[in-house]
């Protein structure tokens, strides 16, 4: 019998996980279905905020605990792992999903064995975040970026077999794991489904939030533009690094008076993740085969 597995990554989550396990409670669906809940490395009482959610919860909840922070991709991995069923759906702690997610997610993973949803950003972003936000940082479902579409891991909902069949998240990209699977998955020769349901998404509202996001994205991006280097993607060099902070004016400048100052910050945070990872790659990502040519 078919079987959907949540999996919820949270690192010190505890102040905010609350209010995605109750969405999980209110869940109206007749699909067998399991929880895991990783602990990836936190120092909060995640524990008890997960055990005050177990009436409303499935039976089968497990808290899988990682002795060390690993990153997204390493904590989706871990529930993967220890997930039981044949479909997984992938979410985020400070996320809330609608109480149709799992019917419709499982749904549309008959038709595709790799799916997402869509995305509401007014609901738990006051207008003066979205307002200072800039627009390029409120991604879209399936939006081009470099190469192809992709799915937000929060978002994502995809087949155990082929899950296995990419050897899951890579977690040398511990910040764009979700870009990375989702290219494979379509090299693979598979499409992205689209489920008919929404999550609300909460975007980070510090500066400081905004900082490390953008410092944790650069420093990926260099390794994942060297490993997709065989399909036409333009490897970071320093040259290109260069080039990027001279255009960083103009780049702050199109985000709007509003939101310039964040855009302003969350590009510094990406061009000394870049300069960091110029300076010290990161590990080599597994590389993927090089495309044939005629």
């Amino acid at each position: 019998m078919s079987r959907v597995d949540v999996v919820l990554p949270c690192h010190n989550a505890a102040h905010c996980v609350g209010r995605q396990l109750a969405a999980l409670g209110r869940q109206r669906t007749g699909t067998d279905w399991g929880l895991v809940v990783v602990d990836d490395g936190s120092t909060d009482d995640l524990a008890g905020v997960v055990d005050s959610h177990r009436s409303v919860l499935p039976d089968d909840l497990r808290i899988v605990t990682r002795p060390r922070r690993g990153g997204t991709g390493a904590a989706r991995n871990t529930g993967a792992h220890a997930a039981r069923g044949d479909r997984l759906l992938f979410l985020d702690a400070d996320d809330e999903i609608a109480d149709d997610h799992i019917d419709a997610m499982a749904t549309a993973l008959e038709q595709a064995e790799l799916v997402t949803a869509g995305i509401d950003y007014r609901r738990l972003n006051p207008p003066g975040v979205l307002r200072s936000t800039p627009p390029d940082q409120l991604c879209d479902i399936l939006t081009p970026s470099l190469f192809r579409p992709h799915v937000l891991g929060g978002l994502m909902g995809i087949s155990r077999d082929l899950f296995d069949e990419l050897d899951g998240f890579d977690e040398r990209l511990p910040a764009l794991a979700d870009v990375d699977i989702s290219w494979r998955a379509q090299l693979a020769g598979h499409t992205i489904g689209v489920a008919d349901t929404v999550v609300s998404v909460s975007v980070r509202s510090t500066h400081r939030g905004r900082f490390r996001r953008g410092r944790f994205q650069g420093r990926d991006i260099v390794a994942l533009r060297a490993k997709y280097a065989p399909h036409g993607i333009t490897p970071t060099t320093w040259r290109t690094h260069l080039k990027d902070w001279l255009a960083l004016p103009a780049a702050v400048a199109r985000a709007g008076v509003r939101a310039a100052p964040s855009a302003l910050v969350w590009e510094l945070g990406w061009q000394a993740g870049v300069l960091g990872a110029l300076r010290t790659p990161l590990p080599s990502p597994t590389p993927l085969p090089t495309p044939e040519t005629p």
